[in-house]
């Protein structure tokens, strides 16, 4: 590709950069869309031209931010354009699908991080801990606003949802990696379609119903649920915090494993797609039939399952 040609298509590139921005920052609905559009000129442009080029595209980005939008944007650059040029440097190399969305996890995640971290050592601002303050709040008003109707809630009940907000803080760590897990599969889902019209290094990620994770997952997991049981642990200290942490995080892998067999038997069964989806949303709101789909992921990671419904069939 002659440089003319380079530059033409950089240009491009950044204009449509430029306006996914613009909506993302100023148009509230429609830009919770369009955020997960904004890694994709990186993406392709680290696809079609070298690492240096992809480098200088994200520099020059970066100085439109500050100009369409603040300085507050300009993390969002860095972010979605380091998390781009990442999906977009193992696409071009031609890597599998599971290694190149692990490692855009952990960019984004560390890029989240980075950017919390400079927030409050920047600017002194603790977005987390002042939600954490504003649920403590809410519960002595909600406690308040049911004794001035005579339905004063015991101290049991009030202790409940104060250990519930005490492990919400403890889970944090857990909440960063499974909310970088939903947003980079998004970015996937929206990159697809683009990729697979304007290149020809597209996404081929692999049907749900296929999905095996790892065994040792499972391993990992009985580790955990030994630790948690047998342990003495302190609430609130660092072994405690590290073993709930992983414990969840494994027991959120192990229920995606659970949701990837109900679909693998739907299709098996010719179940009609709704019904798949229908036990997801369900599983959601009921805490059983979540604890079956865990149960589900544990028999798919440790028995040969599939292999029986196939037989049967």
């Amino acid at each position: 590709m002659n440089s003319g040609r380079k530059i033409a298509e950089g240009g491009a590139l950044l204009a449509l950069y430029c306006i996914l921005l613009f909506i993302t920052v100023y148009i509230p609905l429609l830009g919770f869309i369009t955020f997960f559009f904004l890694p994709i000129p990186f993406i392709l442009v680290t696809i079609k031209q070298k690492l240096s080029w992809a480098i200088g595209f994200l520099f020059v980005g970066s100085l439109l931010t500050i100009l369409i939008s603040t300085f507050l944007s300009l993390p969002l650059t860095l972010l979605m354009g380091v998390t781009g040029m990442t999906i977009g440097s193992f696409l071009k190399r031609d890597k599998s699908m599971v290694p190149m969305f692990i490692s855009a996890v952990l960019v984004f995640l560390g890029g989240t991080l980075a950017t919390y971290a400079a927030t409050v050592l920047l600017f002194g601002v603790n977005y987390i801990e002042k939600t954490m303050m504003m649920l403590e709040k809410s519960i002595d008003s909600s406690t308040e606003i049911m004794e001035s109707f005579g339905q004063e809630p015991t101290e049991k009940v009030i202790q409940r949802m104060h250990d519930s907000i005490d492990m919400l803080n403890t889970l944090l760590p857990s909440l960063f990696v499974i909310t970088s897990v939903f947003m980079v599969l998004l970015i996937f889902l929206a990159a697809h379609p683009i990729l697979k019209r304007f290149s020809d290094k597209p996404l081929n990620w692999p049907r749900f119903r296929d999905l095996r994770l790892p065994k040792s997952l499972l391993w990992y997991y009985l580790i955990m649920m030994l630790l948690a049981l047998f342990m003495n642990m302190d609430n609130g200290g660092f072994v405690y915090m590290a073993i709930t942490n992983l414990f969840f995080i494994l027991q959120f892998f192990i229920m995606i494993q659970g949701y990837s067999l109900v679909f693998y038997i739907s299709h098996v069964k010719g179940w009609a797609r709704t019904i798949p989806i229908l036990i997801v949303i369900v599983s959601l709101l009921m805490p059983i039939l979540a604890i079956i789909i865990r149960f589900l992921g544990i028999m798919d990671l440790g028995f040969p399952f599939r292999e029986t419904i196939k037989k049967k069939e």
